[in-house]
């Protein structure tokens, strides 16, 4: 008899154990690659290394469309400013200070909308977009200049190491979202951080919206390429923007315990603007500028999803799909600290909430690394109408990555690999710690491709 009940007990333990496991997430994985006929062309000094072409980037940010007669879902995506990689830091001149520098080897390309069609297992791009300005003209994602609303400082070099011009109207895409109110599409940027409102039949932009230019000026203080990187839009008409991590408020982010990014709220209809304060897992890492938003969509006009990521304090990158209210959460717009410094001054939420600032509220929906996971970042989410159904992408950065050749050693007698370490003069030599270096660093194919996946919920999000 004991034994009979052992095993009637083990029994209903395995069913209800079944019957959780059937309750949860089933997921459909893809590789999302443009027709090797879009790819990018690479400039003659890589024709070798890249014979066919820089693969499309289109995991920057992923919108819901619709469904097609057929039955096919149907998503937007979107990449960012093109093909790019890290470079040594810039000297313009003897003396001059440093400043940032990126390889882009392919610098007329224009960040590209594209759309993207699921059926019967397969997920294929059938459209490409490159965005234009009001006139037509097609933008790049270099650099803006000196000054400039949304300026990072940086200085654009082709892929042999020559200086290329700065672009007023450059864009570093990283997000998009249909409206629901006129079908146009919102994206949101990383420069600026702006926001854009697209027709999606032309590519053109309609309107831009940046810090002091129709948004709050304390947006400027993003960190550089830590602008917005995701947008959502809401059933009532707002656009809601993230900054990707903690604003650099006085110089001194990377020692900063800012609990919050902030979430930035747009009326198109009337120009109103709010923030919200949206509270990271800071104790998971290492700095709280560590701490990155991927994306977000809107399930009500309170209630959000955002992907929270970054590489935690053990070293592991985290992925994590957040649900996040903001029923109650306090409108930052002019708030401060009691010194009168911006509220990114205080150290935690109980500093916040003496302040009377109430932080939006989140709650786990899905650990994206423990269902296998296994691309650096999420960058895209959108969830169908359903409420169901998540569709989550990765950014291939275009298929590219630095390798250096040659590196010097380091002041620990370890090779540098880092461009980021070296320094580099107008006629492209390089130095490291103030002594010239015989380093370069080749562009290759990193092999990396963009993921898609379409998770089912048990249960839909509310």
């Amino acid at each position: 008899m004991p034994v009979r009940v052992c095993l009637a007990g083990l029994a209903l333990l395995l069913a209800t154990a079944t019957a959780l496991a059937d309750q949860g997430p089933k997921i459909e994985k893809y590789v999302l690659e443009a027709p090797k006929e879009t790819n990018i062309a690479a400039p003659a000094a890589l024709a070798k290394a890249f014979p066919e072409g820089f693969p499309q980037g289109l995991g920057s940010g992923v919108a819901y469309a619709g469904t097609a007669p057929d039955g096919a879902t149907l998503l937007f995506v979107v990449g960012d400013r093109g093909p790019n990689a890290d470079a040594p830091d810039f000297v313009a001149a003897p003396g001059a200070k440093p400043a940032p520098a990126k390889f882009f080897p392919a610098p007329d390309y224009a960040p590209t909308l594209a759309t993207v069609r699921i059926k019967d297992g397969k997920a294929s791009v059938t459209a490409l977009k490159p965005l234009r300005d009001a006139a037509g003209k097609p933008l790049s994602g270099r650099p803006l200049p000196p000054g400039a609303v949304g300026s990072t400082g940086e200085t654009p070099l082709a892929a042999d190491r020559g200086v290329l011009p700065l672009d007023a109207a450059g864009l570093d895409t990283e997000g998009l979202v249909v409206s629901p109110t006129d079908g146009s599409l919102w994206l949101c940027d990383e420069y600026g951080p702006f926001l854009v409102n697209v027709d999606p039949a032309t590519g053109k932009v309609l309107r831009k919206f940046g810090p002091g230019q129709g948004l709050p000026d304390i947006l400027a203080k993003r960190q550089p390429n830590r602008g917005f990187e995701g947008v959502a839009a809401t059933t009532d008409g707002k656009v809601v923007a993230a900054v990707q991590s903690i604003l650099d408020t006085d110089g001194k982010v990377k020692s900063s315990k800012a609990p919050f990014t902030r979430l930035v709220e747009l009326d198109p209809a009337t120009g109103k603007t709010r923030m919200f304060a949206y509270p990271i897992d800071v104790d998971a890492y290492k700095k709280a500028a560590d701490a990155k938003i991927g994306d977000l969509v809107a399930l009500s006009p309170t209630r959000l999803l955002i992907v929270e990521q970054g590489k935690g304090a053990d070293k592991q990158m985290r992925n994590r799909v957040y649900a996040v209210d903001l029923s109650e959460a306090t409108d930052l717009t002019g708030k401060a600290a009691p010194d009168g410094a911006p509220l990114e001054s205080l150290a935690d939420a109980a500093a916040l909430a003496q302040q009377g600032i109430t932080m939006a509220r989140k709650s786990l929906v899905l650990d994206l690394r423990q269902h296998g996971w296994t691309a650096e970042k999420a960058e895209g989410l959108a969830v169908s109408p359903d409420g169901k159904t998540l569709f989550l992408t990765s950014d291939n950065d275009f298929g590219l990555a630095v390798t250096p050749v040659n590196p010097a050693a380091g002041k620990d007698g370890k090779p540098v690999t880092d461009p980021t370490d070296y320094r580099m003069s107008p006629d492209g030599k390089l130095s490291l710690d103030g002594q010239e270096v015989a380093t370069t660093f080749s562009i290759q194919p990193s092999g990396e491709k963009t993921t898609l996946w379409v998770v089912t919920l048990a249960e839909p999000l509310r």
